[in-house]
């Protein structure tokens, strides 16, 4: 605890808050942290804010997950580097063409 002549005991608060297109999210806690903690905490605003658990998870390498590696593998819905050699990507180009060039 820390004393202020003024006003007495004071209690230690964190506040982490985040202003992105005129909204505001935030946290606040009484308890100490350490590092890895305000880690995950930060992680959590971001996904309330809207980003994706797993791009989150990408960026910050704390032990909290929110998806296991093999599940961010398995639902990545297209957005992947890996093409097989065999087809590259033509099925993808297969369902544009098809999108594009309908006939009735």
């Amino acid at each position: 605890m820390m004393t202020n002549h003024c006003i007495g005991a004071v209690k230690l608060k964190m506040k982490i808050t985040i202003t992105n297109y005129n909204k505001t999210y935030s946290v606040e806690t009484d308890e100490d942290h350490d590092v890895e903690s305000v880690a995950d905490i930060f992680k959590g605003l971001l996904v309330s804010m809207g980003y994706h658990p797993c791009n989150v998870d990408e960026l910050f390498n704390t032990e909290y997950k929110w998806f296991t590696q093999e599940e961010i593998n398995n639902n990545r819905q297209g957005h992947t580097k890996d093409i097989d050699p065999k087809t590259g990507n033509k099925s993808v180009d297969d369902y544009l063409h098809n999108l594009y060039n309908q006939t009735t």
